[in-house]
């Protein structure tokens, strides 16, 4: 009976150390845990990890990044002027689409369709990626 209160003991002591260990861990900067894992691997395009952190974090909407292993968000590139994307982590620019015709887009970065501003009424225009209500 001791022989099994003490390696009840072990056991719980071996399985608090390893979690205050994958507590303690933290991965360089551009690294994050992998899904269901405590080991650290290079985040891909479209994501970013700060120094210490654990995690790799998708860039956000209207914004891309085709760098691996990015070590800020400074590496994120806004969809340009007249193009929205609603895709967060995107690796590409190809998920910016064009505002719609009748619509236009004035600023860099949109996140929606939504965000392109519609044409003043009585004006219209047929082009998509308009970048002014003109």
């Amino acid at each position: 009976m001791a022989r099994m209160a003490a390696r009840l003991v072990l056991l719980l002591v071996a399985a608090a150390w390893q979690s205050s260990v994958a507590s303690d861990a933290h991965c360089q900067a551009g690294y994050g845990y992998a899904p269901n894992s405590s080991t650290c691997a290079q985040c891909g395009a479209g994501t970013w990890s700060g120094e210490g952190s654990t995690d790799c974090t998708r860039c956000v909407l209207g914004t891309w990044s085709t760098v691996a292993g990015a070590g800020s968000q400074s590496t994120r590139t806004k969809c340009s002027v007249g193009t929205w994307s609603s895709q967060e982590g995107s690796p590409t620019p190809d998920s910016c689409q064009k505002c719609l015709a009748g619509a236009w887009g004035g600023a860099e970065g949109l996140g929606s369709l939504e965000q392109c501003t519609k044409c003043s009424a009585g004006t219209w225009s047929s082009e998509l990626g308009a970048t002014d209500d003109s």
